[in-house]
């Protein structure tokens, strides 16, 4: 049995949604700021955090890390990737979720 309630839970969730301010992603040995395109809490309590990978630098590239940082800039995340950006492509919708709970 946990000792924080469903409202604390909910509350550092809220905090999380406020506090995570952008993303940037690495390629080419270059990091890229992209914008957070929504924070949101899923049915099943997961928090989602969803950003794009556009056409801001040309070109087919590798996206090797991607990041997210807080309102202070701050480093909060970063995970090795591995994703291929073709030229003609849109972009990559990149999506973190976090689970938050008492452990």
């Amino acid at each position: 049995m946990g000792l924080l309630t469903a409202a604390a839970i909910e509350g550092y969730k809220e905090y999380t949604r406020k506090t995570i301010a952008y993303a940037r992603y690495k390629a080419g040995g270059n990091y890229y700021k992209a914008k957070i395109s929504s924070v949101s809490v899923l049915p099943d309590g997961r928090l989602a955090v969803d950003f794009l990978i556009d056409h801001t630098v040309p070109g087919d590239i590798n996206v090797t890390e991607v990041q997210l940082y807080d309102t202070n800039n701050n480093l909060w995340l970063s995970k090795p990737e591995s994703l291929a950006r073709k030229d003609v492509q849109e972009g990559i919708l990149y999506r973190f979720t976090f689970i938050i709970q008492e452990g």
